[in-house]
């Protein structure tokens, strides 16, 4: 009976271990259909499904991508978590978490993870992100050589960034652009208007279509005039 037993057993395993076979190949069709079709939701499903049956950090790793393409932040940054955690190598899932902290309201944890990220990547895009969460949180200083770094990149040209105007509005410019105009604000809060117009122009140089650094711009040029006594503009401030 023992070794019946046995075989029942290893069996019944390898039954499982078919049927689980079956199942990821259908969640991957599943997945690129999805792909194919540019149904993001349902590309969302199939992965989950496919990482029931298979505990796979790469496919977690994607999910986590998608998650956040859909502004699921949390459900993006939970995954990413467990990606760099369990891969360090993995950088970029470390930056897409710093990235939800971001959005999520953490900008000190952010920041945090972004002075871990930045010197692996070297990416603009990144220096940036950390410009501006540093920014956040009052490290004045530190923002500006930050943004800078992000203009003495030639690559940043190249590289696109969300900006998002006192409106609401959103408008893709260049990294080098963007960090431009902040430098152009952190002039604006300390008062020097020659300066803010300095950066501001030189972010229109960058990009001459910037909606945010050419409302800046009339801002500090009418500051510039009249002076600190009366409020003339709220500078557009950089908001991903």
């Amino acid at each position: 009976m023992t070794g019946l037993y046995c075989m029942i057993i290893v069996s019944a395993a390898a039954a499982q271990t078919a049927d689980s076979m079956v199942l990821r190949k259908h969640y991957l069709k599943m997945y690129n259909q999805a792909l194919a079709y540019n149904d993001i939701n349902s590309a969302i499903n199939a992965l989950q499904g496919y990482i029931a049956e298979d505990n796979n950090l790469l496919y977690k790793d994607t999910l986590s991508m998608l998650y956040f393409n859909t502004k699921s932040y949390v459900s993006s940054l939970l995954l990413s978590e467990e990606v760099y955690k369990k891969l360090p190598g993995n950088v970029e899932a470390m930056a897409r978490a710093a990235e939800c902290y971001d959005e999520l309201g953490d900008p000190k944890t952010a920041v945090s993870l972004f002075e871990q990220v930045v010197p692996k990547t070297k990416n603009p895009y990144h220096y940036y992100k950390l410009a501006i969460g540093q920014y956040e949180l009052k490290r004045i200083a530190e923002a500006e050589i930050t943004a800078k770094m992000v203009i003495a990149d030639t690559s940043s040209k190249r590289i696109g960034v969300n900006f998002t105007g006192t409106d609401g509005s959103q408008q893709a410019v260049p990294v080098n652009a963007a960090a431009a105009n902040l430098l152009g604000v952190l002039q604006m809060d300390a008062k020097d208007f020659e300066g803010a117009k300095t950066y501001f122009k030189q972010a229109l140089t960058f990009y001459p279509q910037f909606t945010g650094a050419k409302q800046n711009l009339d801002a500090a040029e009418a500051k510039s005039k009249n002076g600190t006594k009366t409020p003339v503009k709220t500078p557009v401030k950089p908001k991903q």
